[in-house]
């Protein structure tokens, strides 16, 4: 009866060695399991939180544009409202906007080297053309960038219809578009808004030109560098100083072809600069865009 109780308790004790062993190596494996399922925890906590911050930063990113331009819009606002108050007198300001047509063209790069250097900003009413370094750094560097319509081509049907000017101001605006991100609103009529009126189109221009919510800028003053009729008679500094006088908003219209007004420019900007000007970018939110 002993040895059968003996083989018995034995027998018991081997499956509880083996049962224990099997608990063991299972207690062993849920707890490496559990190490690696806190550790997989972990890490999808941390991969959260940077998918987060990621997130974050990219809705910061992607509202930069918006933020750019409400600062820009209540820039151009205050100029307008400085404008106003020299208009009625209120202030004793003055404002000259340095303008430059036709471009861009290699003497730009001088042009905006210079710009840079006095820390004054230029409008550019442009045509279409293979300068993309050009329109680019216009932009970036915080000067306006204005259509001049796309092939400036007068004698060539531009001012034929309303349609055919209004064609070449969208096809260049989608163009500069393509190319710099910033959407032009504000345009210049090549040989000025009584070109157009020559060929009885303005109003109709100006009224498809508005639907858009464009407006367009002629000039008050010139450095006559556009005609060489105008500079046989004199000088561009003498056509500056004497087309320029006694204005209290003045808009200057230069060339970026031309090598004399580029190299008289920077005394033109230090000229205005003694006169007590500011030398600012056009937008269509000045009282000279109309």
């Amino acid at each position: 009866m002993e040895q059968g109780n003996s083989k018995y308790y034995a027998i018991v004790l081997v499956i509880f060695s083996i049962l224990a062993s099997l608990i063991m190596s299972l207690d062993l494996k849920m707890k490496y399991e559990n190490k690696l399922l806190r550790k997989e925890i972990n890490n999808n906590i941390l991969l959260n939180n940077n998918i987060k911050t990621l997130e974050n930063r990219i809705n910061e990113y992607s509202n930069i544009d918006d933020s750019i331009n409400t600062i820009k819009e209540e820039y151009f606002s205050n100029i307008r409202k400085l404008e106003e108050q020299i208009q009625e007198g209120k202030s004793d300001a003055k404002i000259a906007y340095l303008t430059f047509d036709d471009g861009p063209y290699q003497l730009t790069y001088q042009v905006l080297d210079i710009l840079k250097e006095k820390d004054v900003k230029g409008t550019f009413f442009v045509l279409g053309k293979d300068a993309e370094d050009r329109y680019k750094r216009i932009v970036d560097e915080g000067h306006t960038l204005a259509n001049h319509t796309m092939y400036h081509n007068i004698g060539k049907g531009l001012y034929k219809s309303t349609d055919s000017f209004m064609s070449q101001v969208n096809q260049l605006e989608d163009y500069l578009y393509n190319i710099t991100g910033y959407k032009t609103n504000l345009v210049r009529f090549p040989g000025g808004s009584e070109t157009a009126n020559t060929y009885h189109v303005r109003d109709s221009i100006i009224e498809q030109l508005h639907d858009k919510e464009y407006k367009y800028v002629d000039w008050t003053c010139e450095t006559g560098d556009g005609s060489d009729k105008r500079l046989a008679q004199k000088s561009e500094w003498n056509w500056y100083k004497d087309t320029c006088k006694d204005q209290k908003i003045m808009v200057l219209l230069m060339h970026d072809y031309n090598a004399g007004t580029v190299k008289i420019l920077p005394d033109i900007i230090d000229d205005l600069k003694n006169q007590g000007y500011l030398i600012l970018p056009l937008s269509n939110k000045s009282v000279m865009a109309k």
